[in-house]
């Protein structure tokens, strides 16, 4: 079973073991949702993240008014018990003022786009070898770039043909009218927007309410 997948009956089965009156509601701007640490995928999905902001302090012992300051230097402060580093190294993202943000490239970023496949551009940093440089040396270059989300399997994609294809595996009726394209034509910006939002259409981002 291919990882995506899984990661699908995972959630899933989340879903089916929460209360029963549990509400579950699309996505839309300005919703609430919980700010703290979101240590894996499925916490975000349902809006839980395990470290809660009123438990996180600074370096100085502080209680954090924005992770997105500290967000390399954060503690964790238990119920019980001694503080406890975090490693950043070891958390999927976090929420601030009910923005979410994902660790890629250098960092952590602002997903842009919400919905059953998430948006998100960040940077990331490469050495290049420079003959130029006096010397002869390396060059530290920063880029942008695309990735996708897929908010039903948790897999980060590149936001392009083949990674919008593979975030479309459970509509396999778009997924067929986006692979009839030619090919120059599937690569470009205008179709892989215009069907990242017909995906998005058809299957909102949910929440449990």
């Amino acid at each position: 079973m291919r990882t995506g997948l899984l990661c699908w009956l995972l959630l899933l089965a989340a879903r089916s073991t929460a209360q029963a009156d549990t509400l579950w509601v699309p996505y839309r701007g300005g919703m609430d949702l919980r700010e703290g640490i979101y240590r894996d995928f499925h916490e975000f999905r349902l809006n839980a993240p395990s470290i809660p902001q009123s438990r996180l302090r600074d370096d100085q012992g502080l209680p954090v008014r924005d992770i997105r300051q500290v967000v390399s230097k954060l503690w964790y402060q238990p119920d019980t018990g001694a503080v406890q580093v975090i490693r950043m190294d070891r958390i999927w993202g976090f929420c601030h003022n009910d923005a979410v943000y994902v660790q890629a490239g250098n960092g952590f970023y602002r997903i842009g786009l919400m919905g059953g496949i998430a948006h998100m551009v960040y940077e990331q940093n490469y050495r290049d070898w420079d003959p130029y440089l006096y010397g002869y040396g390396t060059v530290t270059r920063t880029v942008l770039l695309h990735q996708i989300i897929c908010m039903e399997t948790g897999a980060v994609l590149p936001f392009n043909a083949s990674g919008l294809h593979t975030a479309m595996e459970l509509d396999p009726a778009l997924q067929e009218e986006f692979t009839a394209l030619p090919k120059k034509k599937r690569n470009s910006d205008e179709a892989l927007f215009r069907f990242l939002r017909m995906y998005n259409e058809r299957h909102p981002l949910l929440f449990p309410e």
